[in-house]
Formats: structure tokens, sequence, C-alpha cells
């Protein structure tokens, strides 16, 4: 390996020490009539937004009123230049409690009875690596970000650095703020875009390993800043426009940028994943390449079947591509932003602040609660004195007050000087108590006492009224969800060559390797046209992420099972079985040794006969015996001459008449045999005296 210098290395990058300007990259003709066109179109974006309700401004004050920073706000209720003391943060309180700390899970709805073999591989490996494509912390920004800004933008972009040599890629998922994106002015539905602008800072070295071009910062950083274009060209595909905002320079121009591009060798055309020397030719040097089909190297299976239905007797039909033909690469159509909004407004883009519908009562209380500490600190107590007595006290919450002589001033008296701040604080309370209804959060919502409710039925219905007054921005969270896992679904469809591989446990217990394909989704038309079908209906789980949660799954499988529904009164053991391999399903400490413990047990007799047989040795001889027996055919002799005397006895082989011998007085041999032995002890007793 080539050992780096100061000169080959980034360490000169870093340092800034030489900037020539010489190798610093220049527009073609082409591309500044382009660049100075898209930088038209967005001034009169960025304008626009300027000119909405969410303006940057705006999104500042509810910023600083979340972070604490208060600044008063005059008649007009826009923020002035006057700090005030944050003694209440209103709206960081009322933030944090309707955040929404659960990411839903993924739900596909499937379209024919064929579809469900799709739909649950899909939804399993979705839920199989959600975390890797989007984190707990990009989800918990969101939620932050939305409840602040009103709106915030949701990407799903294919990370193809995130590789190996069983995986070209993961679609990752991202959180950007209101004003780091700006769409197309004047649409309200974000799937109807044709353009949209986002912000970004990348470093020096970042930029020369994305775009292979040098530029330099306006001043000393190591800091670029840039604007994306994302937009539909005229087949409706995606392309991406990147140029440096402060010179304009253009960094990439890739009007094939959603099609799916593959690292090829430049002289032999080979696909070479992450390889750095061609296995064909050895050539070391490599492009990417926009592909609309592909060439199979094995062959390929698929069932063609789509309208077949349960109780269909038809068989699905299944057809193979041999490995030679062609079929196509899927196209992404959509451009990579969803909106993710707490409260929408009809017609707009853009969501509503939580932060804003409580700014004034924020404002106000503090206003209250700072006039309310003035007050308070302005009370003093006053100690009267003569002017030859000495106190030695430094205390400056105390007034001295000297007098001429002990009987003026009737000798030391204290005065005490209190503030009345009941009518602040009042105050205070009823706008604090205004701001939470505004936003629909109650005393139990916050995990106060609240006694409104007397008994559970009541509470019950509190609880429910609670979720229905803030089911709104649960459903347009939801739905942002649904998207982002459409987007995540057609990234797949589009990037992803190889088969993913997962694991999922059966309700045995047992795990099995599930395969999902993007060749699972292709399809004929009339034409016989292979295409991929994508328009599955989508929305979320709520109540996936239960799941995901092993204690509170825990604790539902307890309760499970203390009611008996997993059968403990018809089968205990199986039902102890079922119940540890449940606990074990979600990683309980102790289940496997429950489970193997459970299993030994089923090579044992119910512990109750082993005491009996340890108390009773004698039992365990005759059991022995019986055994043996057993073994020499003994008992199987008896048995059948047994069973033939039962069953002759209805025939012609004879045996005893219907209704003979004694009646049965319901009394065993064991007490039969004793009444024969006292009444043979009373008789010899009797022959004795005699």
């Amino acid at each position: 390996m080539k050992k780096d210098t100061v000169k080959t290395s980034n360490v000169e990058l870093y340092l800034g020490s030489i900037r020539n300007k010489a190798v610093a990259y220049e527009n073609t003709d082409e591309e500044n009539l382009l660049v100075s066109l898209w930088e038209q179109k967005h001034q009169i974006a960025l304008s626009d937004y300027e000119n909405s309700r969410v303006n940057s401004a705006k999104v500042k004050a509810w910023r600083d009123a979340y972070h604490g920073i208060f600044y008063k706000l005059n008649e007009d209720g826009k923020p002035s230049q006057d700090l005030m003391k944050p003694l209440k943060k209103v709206s960081f309180e009322l933030v944090e409690n309707k955040v929404i700390s659960r990411l839903p899970g993924p739900k596909m709805t499937p379209r024919y009875y064929s579809d469900l073999t799709l739909v649950n591989a899909t939804e399993a490996l979705l839920n199989h690596e959600i975390n890797k494509m989007l984190s707990e912390e990009v989800h918990d920004e969101s939620e932050h970000s939305c409840l602040i800004d009103s709106t915030t933008w949701l990407k799903v972009e294919w990370d193809p650095f995130d590789n190996t040599h069983e995986r070209s890629g993961m679609p990752n998922v991202i959180n950007c703020p209101i004003d780091t994106v700006i769409p197309q002015p004047g649409v309200a539905d974000y799937r109807k875009l044709e353009y949209i602008f986002q912000y970004k800072s990348l470093t020096l070295n970042t930029v020369r390993l994305l775009y292979d071009r040098v530029v330099y910062p306006v001043d000393s950083s190591d800091i670029i800043d840039i604007v994306e274009v994302y937009y539909k060209n005229v087949n409706g595909l995606i392309g991406h426009f990147v140029y440096t905002k402060d010179t304009l320079t253009v960094l990439s121009n890739d009007v094939e940028w959603g099609m799916r591009k593959v690292r090829t060798c430049t002289s032999c055309s080979s696909v070479v994943p992450i390889e750095d020397e061609c296995p064909i030719c050895g050539n070391k040097h490599f492009k990417y390449k926009g592909m609309e089909k592909e060439v199979l190297d094995t062959d390929l299976t698929y069932v063609d079947n789509t309208f077949e239905t349960e109780d269909s007797d038809d068989k699905p039909n299944i057809e193979t591509i041999k490995a030679g033909e062609t079929v196509p690469h899927y196209l992404i159509r959509q451009l990579p932003f969803v909106p993710k909004r707490t409260i929408k407004v009809p017609g707009e883009i853009y969501g509503i602040s939580e932060v804003a519908l409580s700014l004034e009562q924020q404002d106000s209380i503090n206003k209250f609660m700072n006039k309310a500490e003035n007050k308070s600190s302005a009370a003093k107590t006053v100690i009267t004195k003569t002017r030859d007595t000495h106190i030695d006290d430094d205390n400056s919450d105390v007034l001295y007050v000297e007098v001429e002589d002990a009987a003026q001033a009737q000798g030391i008296q204290v005065k005490q000087i209190v503030s009345d701040i009941n009518g602040e604080l009042a105050m205070a309370n009823f706008l604090y108590d205004s701001a939470r209804s505004v936003v629909g959060i109650t005393d139990t919502d916050q995990g106060k006492a609240d006694n409104t409710a007397k008994s559970g039925d009541a509470k019950e219905l509190q609880l429910a009224a609670s979720q229905q007054r803030q089911s709104s921005s649960k459903i347009q969270r939801n739905s942002a969800y649904a998207g982002v896992y459409e987007l995540i679904f057609k990234y797949l469809l589009a990037y992803s060559d190889e088969e993913r591989v997962f694991i999922s446990r059966l309700p045995d217990g047992s795990h099995k390797e599930e395969i999902w394909s993007k060749y699972m989704f292709l399809a004929k038309d009339k034409d016989g046209v292979l295409y991929y079908r994508d328009d599955f209906a989508w929305s979320v789980d709520n109540v996936a992420y239960i799941t995901n949660d092993r204690e509170t799954m825990w604790q539902l499988i307890d309760r499970d099972f203390l009611n008996g529904t997993t059968g403990i009164e018809q089968d205990p053991q199986r039902a102890l079985k079922l119940y540890w391999q449940m606990k074990d399903s979600f990683g309980y400490p102790t289940a496997k040794y429950a489970l193997k413990f459970l299993e030994n047990s089923e090579r044992h007799l119910p512990s109750q006969i082993e005491q009996a047989l340890l108390n009773n040795p004698e039992a365990v001889q005759l059991a022995l015996s019986y055994i043996q027996d057993l073994q020499n055919g003994n008992v199987m002799d008896v048995l059948n001459t047994d069973n033939s005397s039962k069953e002759g006895s209805s025939g012609s082989a004879g045996g005893a008449r219907d209704g003979a011998g004694k009646a049965n007085n319901k009394r065993t041999h064991t007490q039969q045999q004793g009444t024969i032995n006292n009444k043979n002890k009373v008789q010899k007793e009797v022959e004795e005296d005699q």
C-alpha cells in the first residue's frame, strides 16, 4: 500500500495552508445557465416560504420559547428585544408531554390473496431492520421538530456505502428541519411536488469525496453551504442538481439520479460492486452507470397469478425466466421527502406549531411570575433599635432604623413588610390551565393527581376523552410514517439487487430463515411486459411497538397466564411450556432454564406418583414384577383370557347368567376383608372363654 504524504492526504485540506484557486472547479457555460435558472426558482420558493405563517422569524421565536429564551411580546404578539427570566417554561413542558416516543410499525395491505406471502415478508423485513433504516434518535428528533416548528421533513435516501459483500446498501431516513427544505410554491400535496430544495452544510473533504470537485468557502472555515435540487424530469424520473450557495459552483447535474446505478469497469463494462480491481480484466478505473434493465445470471422463478383467491381451485402460474434474459429495473418516480405535521391545515403543506398555540400564555405567565418574584424580593424585615445599641449582622434582607432613645423606640421591635402576590399567582395558574386546555393536556396526561374522576369507569372515560382529543395529531404523524415506509419499500425495489435474509420466530419457539427479494413483486401485463407491482396501500401498526418492548410483553404474558387463557386448567404441563416459550421469545432471562426443566420433567413420572413409590417400596416391587410379567407375555395371556371371557358372555361360550350372584354391597375388598377378620377374632375369643 502506498504511503500517504502531506500532499496526498487530507492534512493540507484540513489546515488550509495552501488554497490554490487555480485548481478550484469552474462551471461550464451550460452549468452557468442551469445554476442561474435554478437559483431564480430557489429565490421564488424561498420568498414564498418567508411570506408564509411559518417563516424563519416565527420558527426562531418558537425555538427560543422552547429553549427558555423568552423575549417579551409586544402588543402585536411579536418578540421584542427585552429578555425575560424564564421562570415557567410552559412550551417545553407541553411539548415534552406530547412527544410520542414509540415508533409505529409498518402495515402493508395486500390487494389479492396471493399477495399475503409478499406482504408478510416485506413487513417482517422492515420490522427486522427498522433500527438500521430509522433510528430512535431520528424519530425523537423529528418528534421535537414537528411539535416546535409545526412541520418537519423526513427524507428517505439510499446509502450505497452501507454495503457488504452480501448487501448493496441500505435505505436511510434522516430528519430535515422545516427551514432546511423549501418546497415548490403553491403545492399542498407533497406527492404532487415537482421540485424541492434542500440546504446542507458539508466539509471540504466530503465535497471532494462525493462530487470529485475542489471548491473553497468564502471564509476560512472548512464548511461549504450547498443547495440540492430534486426534480421530476420529462420521463417522470427524479433528477438531482447540486450547487454551492455562495459561489454558485455546480457540484452535480444528474438527470438520471433516481435511476438504478451500478459500479462498472470502464474497460470491459463488468459490474464490480466494491472490489478495487476488476476480476475480469484487471482494470482499476470504474464509473457508475444508470441502468433500466439487467441481465440475469441465474434462472428466476416467480409466481404470476394475481387473481388467485383463497377458495380458488386454480393453481398459481409459476413462470421461469432463463439466465441471460433481461428484466427491468424499478424506477423511482417520487421525490424523497415526506412532511411530518402535528396539526394539518387544509389547503396548506405546513402544519401548526404546538409552541405557537401557547406562546402568548407563556409570555403572560412569565410576566406575572416575574412580577411576583420582584414583589417577593422587595419584602423586608424592619428592626428598630437605640443609637447606642449595636447589632453585629450584615444581613441585607434586614433593615435597621435608629431612634433617639429606648422610650421612643419602646425597646427593640421587629416589623415585617410582606408583599401580596396571590393575585399574580392566581392569574399565572389560570393562564397555565388555559394553555394546557388549548393543546389538550390534562393532569392525568402529566401524571399528576387528578380527582375529577371519582370511579374507575369515570377515569376510563376521562382517559378515552383525552386520547380522542389528541387523535388528530397522531393521525397526521402516522400518515407521515406510512409515506416513509412506502418510500423505503420503493427504494428496496429500485436498489436492492440481492436477496435479503432475516430470522423470524415460529409459534413453537423455533427459528427459521425468511427471504425477501424484489423479484417477488414482478408481474406481467396483458401484453406480456414485465413490471414491478408497487401499488400497495400503506399505513402503520400502532401496537407493533409493543412487541419490541420486552418488559411490556412479559407483563402481558403473565396476565394471560394468570387469567387461565393459556389452558392451565386443561393441561397444566403444556400450558407451562407454552408460557415459558412465549417468555423466551421475548428474551426473558430465565426462560431457557425453565424450558429445559420442563423438557426433563416430561421424562419423569408425576411427582405425586414418584413420592408414593418412594414411600411404598412394596409397590415398586409389584410394579417391577408386573413389568417383568408383561415382558414375558404372562400378563397379555391373562388379559386375552379375560377379554375372551367377556366377549363370550354374550354368545354361546357360556359365562354367568344375567343377574346371577349377590348384589353389589358397594364395599371395597379391604373393607370386606376387615369385617371378616373382626368376625373371626370375636369368634376365637368366644371359643377361648368357653
